[in-house]
């Protein structure tokens, strides 16, 4: 632990199993209460620096960095998410053993928390999710065609990647383009980030693999949920913001955000966490 503003990083994980911890890092003030952040496509830790700032006077940081979204891959292939959540629930008892903390996710993380939340009730007391749901709900044609476009774009290029790095890497970020993630972050994009998708898909398509998917998701504590409305995807459901509230939570729109809110809308998303994880309104 470390003194508040400072950073100390986790060692690289020894990979021993399901249940390795994943790579983290700690910033923030050690005596309050902990916060651990994960990230999605195609992002590291880093993602969250802007949030930070604003948070770790009060709180104590744990920013964790998906397996092969670092410097280096861990395993050419990948994980798929029941490996993960194991992986994530051995960090966060790591990180802080004392007892449940509270998880701010995005993207894929954000989906990845809920199935953490789902295969470990009491791990986590409250979740601030940003921008994908827990109920997706049925997509039109249009949206639905947008999502398997890129989707299968991403897990195209993973394969491209697999026989051939740097064709991989340029497909993954001529997708990264189409889709606008920021340029700090496309330019890092790597091929290997895609095997989110890919167990994604595969798991879905294959019947016998459906159990490693988040299925009637219910949160076991408050979810705070925040999504950019200017957009041409919406990851959630009418019914998702009925179960967050339900969960004693709120759901927020921010008017003008895109996919990237904690980037480009950073003051109400920092305000919002803040008052989330004080337990007050915002």
């Amino acid at each position: 632990m470390t003194a508040a503003g400072a950073s100390t990083p986790a060692p690289d994980p020894v990979v021993q199993g399901a249940s390795a911890p994943c790579a983290w890092e700690i910033t923030g003030n050690t005596a309050g209460p902990t916060l651990v952040f994960i990230h999605g496509w195609p992002d590291d830790a880093r993602l969250w620096r802007r949030q930070v700032a604003a948070l770790e006077p009060h709180f104590r940081c744990a920013l964790i960095t998906l397996p092969n979204f670092g410097q280096r891959a861990e395993k050419a292939g990948g994980f798929d998410f029941p490996e993960l959540v194991e992986r994530l629930a051995a960090t966060i008892r790591a990180v802080h053993p004392e007892g449940p903390v509270g998880l701010v996710t995005h993207d894929w993380g954000a989906y990845l928390g809920y199935q953490l939340d789902q295969a470990h009730p009491g791990l986590v007391h409250r979740i601030a999710a940003l921008d994908v749901g827990g109920h997706l709900g049925r997509p039109g044609v249009k949206a639905a065609l947008m999502v398997v476009g890129y989707q299968w774009g991403l897990v195209a290029a993973w394969l491209a990647g697999g026989l051939f790095a740097p064709l991989g890497n340029l497909l993954a970020r001529g997708i990264g383009r189409t889709v606008r993630v920021p340029a700090a972050q496309r330019a890092r994009i790597r091929s290997r980030f895609g095997y989110l998708s890919f167990y994604y898909w595969r798991n879905l398509l294959l019947p016998g693999k459906r159990a490693g998917l988040l299925a009637g998701y219910r949160p076991t504590c408050p979810v705070l949920y925040l999504w950019g409305e200017r957009k041409p995807l919406q990851f959630h459901s009418p019914r998702w913001l009925e179960i967050v509230a339900l969960s004693g939570g709120r759901a927020q729109g921010l008017a003008g955000a895109g996919h990237w809110l904690m980037e480009t809308h950073a003051d109400p998303v920092n305000a919002a966490l803040l008052a989330w994880f004080k337990n007050k309104k915002a």
